[in-house]
């Protein structure tokens, strides 16, 4: 599961955000007000991604930026702001924010992010339909493979359950030869790598 911190200076931000993340099992592992308990919080925690507020008062997230950069030049760090005046854009494109999410957040977008942004190899379980196949079935993917799988025709539903490290290598090549048979409408492989519920 991937794992985040969440810090913005308005708790009922911080506690809607965290609600639906953690709904669409994103693992919340942390939440600050400001951005030196941001700092601290990453460098306790070590999560996978930061959601992190420009605007707040004593330390900003510039400052939470800039101190975590100092020591983690690859640190996945969203800005999710309202907005921020143009004096700070300098010092905000010089710090490299992996992204800059505006409020109000669009909550597929929100999670669709994080997921690309964190790591897309790493595998998870998916529960699937198929529309002509009311069962429900599980199989393995990376995101990548995620995201071209729940496009396909053939897909009714589709929706992540838990990540799965185990034996990913082969699953992910043979996944791939079935998913660029699925495209084909040939669904036997994908049933084939599937477990029925």
């Amino acid at each position: 599961m991937t794992s985040v911190i969440v810090i913005d200076d308005n708790e009922d931000i911080v506690s809607s955000m965290s609600d639906l993340l953690e709904f669409h099992k994103i693992d919340v592992i942390g939440t600050g007000s400001n951005g030196l308990e941001c700092v601290e919080l990453y460098d306790t925690l070590r999560p996978d991604v930061v959601l992190l507020d420009l605007q707040m008062p004593e330390y900003d997230g510039l400052y939470a930026l800039r101190k975590i950069r100092e020591k983690y030049a690859t640190a996945i760090v969203l800005i999710v702001t309202g907005g921020f005046p143009q004096s700070m854009n300098n010092d905000l494109e010089s710090l490299k924010p992996t992204k800059i999410i505006f409020k109000p957040v669009d909550v597929n977008t929100l999670i669709e992010t994080i997921l690309d942004v964190s790591n897309s190899t790493m595998p998870f379980k998916i529960k699937y339909t198929f529309k002509e196949d009311p069962k429900p079935y599980t199989c393995v993917l990376t995101y990548d493979q995620y995201k071209n799988f729940k496009n396909l025709p053939i897909i009714q539903d589709c929706e992540i359950i838990k990540k799965d490290e185990k034996n990913i290598e082969a699953y992910k090549n043979e996944m791939q030869l079935a998913l660029n048979l699925a495209a084909k409408n040939d669904i036997s492989h994908i049933q084939k790598l599937s477990e029925i519920l």
